[in-house]
C-alpha cells in the first residue's frame, strides 16, 4: 500500500496544480460550446471512454495518455455536468432496476498496464469516480512477444486489490484472442474474434463450429481465471481490437457475460449492452483538442465522404498484374482518403449488370477469384469503412431453368414476358426461393469478408409494367380479381395498391438480407440506392416502385443517385440543390441522405471533367447536404483527377496541403 500512498499525495499535488492553472488563454482553454445547446444525453444514454496507457511522462506510444492529461480531461467533464457511473449502474439500467443520470459517463482502461495501478487508481479513489479495468488473462504470467507491449503489466495480487476497492470493475480482455489471424489467401490478417481463419494449406475458411467453439473456449478460460484470481465473477467482456460479430455475442452471454464493450461510435444505450460504444483516446490530446472531439463526436452528426469504386478494374487473372493494381488502387484511395469506399463486390463483366460470379467464397454463384475480402481488409486498416456494394435482385443463377422460373416478368403490348428494362436479368422479390437464393450469397459474403456495411444497388426497383412473375400474380389477383388485365387498365385505388405492395415488398426482401448479415457482422450500416426521381417527384414511385420516405425508415442511409448528365437536367447545380431542398422536408433526413453525383457520362462515352463535378458537389454542400459521394472512380487513367476532388471528398482537415506537404501531387 506504500506505493498508493505515495501515488495519492502525487494527485492532490497534480489537483493543485489544476486548481491554480489559468483557464483562459492560451491553446491549453476550453470552451462551453456557446454555439450550440449543451448536451444532455439522457433517458438511458451514456457516453464511454476508452483508455490504455496512463504513464506519468509518455514516450511514443500513441495510444497512451499522460497522467496529467487525463486528470484535465475529468475536470473539464465534471465542470461540464458530466455524471461518472459503473458497469454495475448499467447493467441494472439495462433491467430497469435503477435510472442513469444526464450525461452519464463510463470510464474503461484497457490492457491492466502498471501505470493504472501507479496512476489512476490513486487518482479515481482522490475524485470517487468508478472505472472498468480489461484484462487479457493471458498476459499476466506470460507477456506477449511484441514492441508495443513494453509497458508492463499489473500483478494479479494488483488486480485482486483492484477488485476489492469497490470503483473497479474487472473485465475480460479475451484469454488469447487479443491478436491477429491469416483471414485470406492472400496472407492478410484480422482480428481473431471477427475473423473465420484460413489455413492456406488445406485452402480452406474455419468452419461455423470450430470457430464458435474456439470463441466459447476463450471466453470461458478467461472467466474461470478472473473468478479464481479475484473471487469476483467478471460480468463485463471488452472485445480486443473493440470488433465482434453476431455470434461471438451470443457465445459470449452462453458463459455469463452480461455486458459487452466495443470501439464502435457513438453513445451508448442502457437497451444495448451487449454492444456498447467506446471513444479510444490516443496520441495524448491536449484539453483544447480534446474539447474539440467532445463535440464532434457527441453534439454533431457526421459528415460522410464517398466513393464508389469497381472491382473489376483491379482484376487481373495473372496474380502479380492484380497485385499492382491493387497497389495502385490502395494508394490512391488513401491519397484521397474519403470517410468510405462503396466496393463492389461481384463482377460485372458485361457491363450490363447482369451478376454471373462475385469475389467472394459463396454457395450460390461462381466465385470469380477470392479478392473482395483482401481489397476490404487493406482499405480498412487505413482506417476507411467498406460497405460492400451487392445487387439486390438482377443475379444469373447457374441453373438456368431455375433462373428463367424465378426472373421477373412484364405485361407489356399485350403479353407477359421477361422484362426488357435495364437489369434485364431481376429475379421476383415475391418469389420465397429468390428470397432464400439471396439470403444465403448475403450470408456467406458477411462470413468470409470483413465489412462496415452493405449498400444495395439501383437495381431494386420494379417498373409499372413489372412483376408478373407466377408468385408475383397471385399477390396482384388479390388485388385486382384479375391477373390478364394491365396495370394502366386498372383503377387509382388498385394502382396505388399494387404500387405500395411492390415498394413494400422490396423493403421486406432487404430486411430479410440485413438479418442476416448483422447475425455475422452486428456492427453493418446498410444503404439503398434510389433514382432522384423519386426524391424530386414522390408520384414517380408508381414507376419504380422505391419510396423515399420509407427508404428513411429502414435504412441508415438512403442514396440518391444525384446523376445530372443521365437525368438531361440543363442546369445541373439547380438541380442538385432542388434535390437537398426536396429531403429537408423529411425531418432527420440530411444525416440519413447520401448525395451521389456521376463522373462519367455514359451516353457519350466520355469522362466529366473534374472541375465540374467538384462544382456539383460544392453546390450540394453550399445547400445543406451532409453526405456526399461520387462514382465511377478509375485509378489507371486518375479520373477524377486525384488532387482536385480530394479538396472536396476527403475527411482530412486540410486536404490539399497535407497531399502538398507529404509530395503526393506534383
Amino acid at each position: 500500500m506504500k506505493n498508493i500512498k505515495l501515488c495519492g499525495w502525487k494527485f492532490l499535488l497534480f489537483s493543485l496544480l489544476l486548481l491554480l492553472s489559468p483557464r483562459s488563454g492560451g491553446e491549453e482553454e476550453y470552451d462551453t460550446f456557446p454555439e450550440t445547446p449543451p448536451a444532455t444525453w439522457s433517458g438511458g444514454k451514456f457516453m464511454v471512454l476508452c483508455y490504455h496507457d496512463v504513464p506519468t511522462r509518455l514516450n511514443l506510444d500513441k495510444y497512451g495518455v499522460d497522467i496529467f492529461s487525463l486528470t484535465r480531461q475529468l475536470e473539464f467533464m465534471r465542470d461540464y455536468g458530466c455524471h461518472f457511473v459503473s458497469a454495475d449502474d448499467i447493467i441494472k439500467a439495462s433491467k430497469g432496476e435503477k435510472t442513469l443520470p444526464e450525461k452519464a459517463v463510463l470510464l474503461t482502461f484497457d490492457d491492466a498496464y502498471e501505470s493504472f495501478y501507479e496512476n489512476v487508481f490513486p487518482l479515481l479513489k482522490l475524485y470517487g469516480y468508478p472505472c472498468v479495468l480489461a484484462v487479457v488473462s493471458s498476459w499476466l504470467d506470460n507477456p506477449p512477444d511484441d514492441p508495443e507491449y513494453t509497458h508492463g503489466f499489473m500483478t494479479w495480487k494488483q488486480i485482486k486489490e483492484l477488485s476489492e476497492s469497490g470503483i473497479v470493475e474487472i473485465a475480460s480482455h479475451s484469454c488469447n484472442m487479443h491478436q491477429a489471424f491469416q483471414c485470406n489467401p492472400q496472407g492478410n490478417t484480422a482480428p481473431a474474434i471477427i475473423t473465420r481463419i484460413y489455413n492456406p494449406l488445406a485452402g480452406s475458411y474455419e468452419n461455423e463450429k470450430a470457430y464458435k467453439k474456439r470463441l466459447y473456449d476463450d471466453f470461458e478460460t478467461s472467466r474461470k481465471t478472473i473468478e479464481e484470481k479475484t473471487g469476483k465473477y467478471p460480468k463485463v467482456l471488452v472485445w480486443p481490437f473493440g470488433r465482434y460479430t453476431g455470434i461471438a455475442i451470443e457465445e459470449a452471454k452462453k458463459t455469463g457475460f452480461e455486458m459487452m464493450l466495443t470501439l464502435d461510435d457513438g453513445l451508448a444505450d442502457v437497451r444495448k449492452i451487449t454492444a456498447v460504444p467506446r471513444h479510444m483516446l490516443v496520441e495524448n490530446p491536449s484539453i483544447d483538442f480534446f474539447v474539440k472531439e467532445f463535440k464532434k463526436i457527441f453534439l454533431y452528426p457526421e459528415r460522410l465522404r464517398i466513393i464508389q469504386a469497381d472491382l473489376d478494374l483491379i482484376y487481373d487473372s495473372n496474380p502479380e498484374i492484380q497485385a499492382k493494381n491493387l497497389d495502385a488502387f490502395i494508394e490512391r484511395i488513401y491519397r484521397i482518403y474519403p470517410s468510405a469506399v462503396y466496393l463492389q463486390a461481384f463482377s460485372d463483366d458485361g457491363a450490363d449488370g447482369n451478376i454471373k460470379s462475385v469475389y467472394f467464397p459463396n454457395s450460390v454463384l461462381p466465385m470469380k477469384t477470392d479478392l473482395f475480402n483482401r481489397v476490404s481488409r487493406a482499405l480498412s486498416i487505413r482506417g476507411i469503412q467498406v460497405y460492400a456494394w451487392m445487387p439486390m435482385l438482377s443475379i444469373c443463377l447457374p441453373d438456368k431453368n431455375e433462373n428463367d422460373r424465378l426472373r421477373i416478368m412484364e405485361f407489356k403490348d399485350g403479353k407477359k414476358q421477361f422484362s426488357g428494362a435495364w437489369y434485364q436479368n431481376r429475379l421476383s422479390p415475391f418469389s420465397p426461393d429468390t428470397v432464400a437464393k439471396l439470403e444465403t450469397l448475403y450470408e456467406d459474403l458477411a462470413k468470409k469478408s470483413i465489412i462496415d456495411g452493405i449498400i444495395f444497388q439501383d437495381d431494386g426497383y420494379l417498373n409499372d409494367a413489372e412483376d408478373f412473375s407466377p408468385a408475383a400474380l397471385i399477390e396482384y389477383k388479390k388485388i385486382t380479381g384479375d391477373e390478364n388485365i394491365p396495370f394502366g387498365k386498372l383503377t387509382d385505388e388498385q394502382k396505388n395498391k399494387w404500387t405500395d405492395l411492390k415498394t413494400d415488398k422490396l423493403i421486406e426482401l432487404t430486411e430479410k438480407l440485413k438479418k442476416k448479415v448483422l447475425l455475422q457482422r452486428p456492427t453493418a450500416l446498410f444503404a439503398r440506392t434510389i433514382y432522384a426521381p423519386v426524391l424530386s417527384e414522390p408520384e414517380s414511385e408508381e414507376w419504380f416502385s422505391q419510396n423515399y420516405e420509407k427508404c428513411l425508415e429502414h435504412y441508415d442511409y438512403t442514396v440518391i443517385m444525384a446523376y445530372p448528365r443521365m437525368e438531361g437536367v440543363f442546369f445541373p447545380e439547380r438541380w442538385l440543390r432542388s434535390l437537398v431542398k426536396a429531403a429537408k422536408k423529411y425531418p432527420g433526413a440530411m444525416e440519413k441522405t447520401v448525395f451521389k453525383v456521376q463522373t462519367y457520362n455514359w451516353e457519350k462515352d466520355e469522362w466529366i471533367s473534374t472541375e465540374k463535378v467538384v462544382d456539383w458537389l460544392r453546390a450540394l454542400l453550399a445547400e445543406g447536404a451532409y453526405n456526399i459521394a461520387y462514382y465511377p472512380d478509375d485509378y489507371t487513367v486518375n479520373e477524377p483527377e486525384a488532387k482536385e476532388i480530394r479538396t472536396v471528398i476527403s475527411v482530412e482537415d486540410f486536404p490539399l496541403k497535407k497531399g502538398q506537404v507529404n509530395g503526393l501531387y506534383p
